[in-house]
């Protein structure tokens, strides 16, 4: 975009400036009430105003926010002349200055600081939300384990209590299979470890 662009854009948002300065100004003049005339604006003629007011100023911000937003992030105006007036140069010295007054930055930090106050303090039950459900679920699985452990213990201990009272039942096996017999014995243990390890089956 060509100086002569930007030239014309600042020029544009300058009027809609003065027009709303202008508006304002009217409108206090016409409801500030005088010797002339002393009766103060009805409710209705008031609000419209008000409405005109408003409208105008939505139209300047949505300029300056938006549509301008971008020229006036790279460009800096100022007066090619200084007023004469001590009242136009201390409006002057306010709207140049690059640094906030003492109360307005003591106001910025503070309203940082109880940001960040508050964000740690969201952290802060977030994390302790958590802990409180990792809490849970660490209570939860305990007591399945005990359980399941406890459901274990009691399968094993039927099926050996089943096997010793089964055994002096049975028939003393010869001496040439007494070799085979004791073969299918260690298998038998070895499945029952096996079961132990895997826990119990409904």
């Amino acid at each position: 975009m060509d100086d002569h662009s930007n030239i014309a854009e600042l020029e544009m948002l300058r009027r809609q400036l003065q027009q709303l300065h202008e508006s304002f100004a009217a409108v206090i003049l016409e409801t500030r009430p005088t010797p002339d005339n002393p009766a103060l604006v009805s409710w209705p003629d008031l609000l419209s105003k008000f409405n005109v007011l408003a409208a105008k100023y939505a139209v300047l911000n949505q300029a300056v926010s938006k549509k301008h937003a971008g020229l006036l992030r790279e460009m800096a105006v100022a007066p090619r002349t200084r007023p004469s007036g001590i009242h136009e140069q201390n409006i002057l010295s306010v709207l140049l200055r690059t640094k906030l007054a003492p109360e307005i930055e003591q106001e910025e930090e503070q309203i940082w600081a109880d940001i960040a106050a508050e964000e740690q303090h969201d952290k802060k039950l977030d994390w302790t939300a958590r802990a409180d459900m990792h809490e849970s679920l660490a209570i939860t699985a305990m007591n399945s384990f005990l359980h399941l452990q406890k459901k274990h213990a009691e399968t094993v201990d039927s099926l050996l209590r089943g096997m010793l009272d089964a055994e002096p039942r049975q028939k003393p096996a010869p001496e040439e299979e007494k070799g085979p017999q004791a073969a299918e014995r260690t298998v038998a243990l070895e499945d029952l470890l096996a079961f132990m390890s895997t826990g119990a089956r409904s």
